[in-house]
């Protein structure tokens, strides 16, 4: 496992180490080089630690630092040093070290194969980090329940490029502030969010082909206008009370085209799954064409009854028709990618984001928070890759945790043999995903 975070980081982003020493450094005293600190915060959730605590119990052993700065090539911080800087660093620094990860990856192609008619497949959605029952600090959001219990959140809405492997990079983040607003409101702050967050990607990846993948709170019109002047494409969830008046003209054309059907068949969990898609084009909403995509998908059992039955309707500007209809329905329910690869493994598989990094301080928690996302884009290179998941394949006991756990003790027990190390990255190798 070791030898594979090592080879990942070398083989994609051999430049990362130059990356992290040249983020702006305020300090006036530097035991520690801006990029040792930078490292040290990355591999908390590199390593999932549950805490600042833990990795710093890890730290005391010799063995482990010197493990630690043969693998990475610098010096273990002090979980507190970390923090210290953290709060002064200015978050837009680690967000341009995350751009230019997944800009490297996207000029190697390495996420080529997860590419959608030419474009890459970008989620939208927001989610919890940290909640309080005191005001943390003048950005936070407030919600007050109907027995008067008031509860103050930090929420952030991210865009993540998913691919049908499994990958959930992070590509850009927006805080949601609460703008002066005495309660918390997610449709209104969501949707302001993602106006900030569209011009933040636009320009950092100018003339990457974007595929914008939505839930259901992002049909509007103000979407369909940012899509448009971005020259992105869109497949968004399209709830049955959203949209009324193009929810009348959807009603009122299906009785007339009838003939745009089509019916596939799959074996999905070794049970036969039927799936009916409609669709119609050239549908207009305020000004803007877009095309309707419905998805009725008929799980049976051997017996050949219905033993469930689900729903999926989609909007796109995508050209629509009998084959891309397919394609345009399996790209918009990868949506679910962001929640489960994303939001759900970021908060109970090792990387505890809902954990308070720093209590109290709201630009040190965005720090963590990019760090986070850092690591969880090179852990998902790791475990993605061939070796990997033959590994995970041979034994199907076999857990990406309980790796991860015989990692960590490796590192504590075990002197790395360097010669060995050095080896294993000078010689030719590859990294394959799947």
């Amino acid at each position: 496992m070791i030898y594979q975070v090592k080879k990942t980081c070398v083989h994609y982003f051999d430049g990362l180490i130059p990356w992290l020493e040249q983020v702006a450094d305020s300090r006036k005293h530097r035991h520690y080089s801006i990029g040792a600190i930078v490292q040290s915060g990355i591999s908390l959730f590199l390593f999932r630690e549950d805490s600042r605590n833990a990795l710093n119990n890890d730290r005391k052993e010799k063995v482990f630092r010197d493990n630690y700065e043969n693998v990475f090539g610098l010096e273990l911080a002090h979980m507190d040093t970390v923090d210290d800087v953290f709060r002064m660093l200015v978050p837009a620094e680690l967000e341009n070290v995350k751009k230019d990860m997944v800009s490297t990856l996207i000029g190697q192609r390495a996420l080529e194969s997860g590419r959608y008619r030419g474009g890459y497949l970008v989620a939208i959605d927001g989610t919890g980090v940290v909640s309080y029952d005191h005001p943390h600090c003048e950005c936070c959001l407030r919600k007050t329940s109907k027995k008067g219990t008031t509860t103050y959140f930090h929420h952030v809405l991210e865009a993540k490029l998913i691919t049908p492997s499994g990958m959930s990079l992070s590509i850009g983040s927006e805080w949601i502030n609460n703008g002066g607003k005495t309660e918390f409101d997610k449709q209104d702050c969501e949707r302001e969010a993602f106006k900030r967050l569209a011009q933040k990607i636009k320009d950092q990846y100018p003339r990457l082909a974007v595929i914008i993948v939505a839930d259901g709170l992002y049909p509007w019109e103000g979407f369909f206008q940012i899509c448009k002047q971005n020259r992105w494409n869109y497949i968004v969830t399209l709830q049955d009370k959203s949209l009324k008046s193009l929810q009348e003209e959807i009603q009122w054309e299906k009785r007339f085209r009838t003939e745009q059907q089509r019916q596939v068949f799959r074996v999905k969990n070794k049970k036969q799954v039927l799936l009916h898609y409609h669709w119609l084009k050239g549908l207009l909403y305020h000004g803007h064409q877009v095309n309707w995509v419905e998805c009725v998908e008929e799980t049976k059992n051997a017996a050949g009854e219905v033993i469930k039955k689900q729903r999926f309707v989609h909007l796109s500007d995508l050209e629509t028709d009998g084959d891309h209809c397919v394609g345009i329905s399996d790209s918009g329910r990868l949506r679910q990618k962001i929640e489960n690869e994303g939001f759900n493994a970021q908060k109970n598989h090792g990387y505890n984001l809902e954990h308070k990094f720093s209590r109290n301080d709201f630009t040190a928690m965005k720090n963590y928070y990019q760090c986070l996302q850092i690591a969880h884009i090179i852990n998902q290179l790791v475990v993605l890759s061939r070796r990997i998941v033959c590994l995970l394949e041979q034994d199907t006991k076999l857990t990406v945790k309980y790796l991860y756990k015989r990692m960590i003790a490796l590192l504590l027990e075990v002197a790395l043999d360097t010669g060995e190390l050095e080896n294993q990255i000078s010689r030719r190798f590859q990294v394959r995903l799947i």
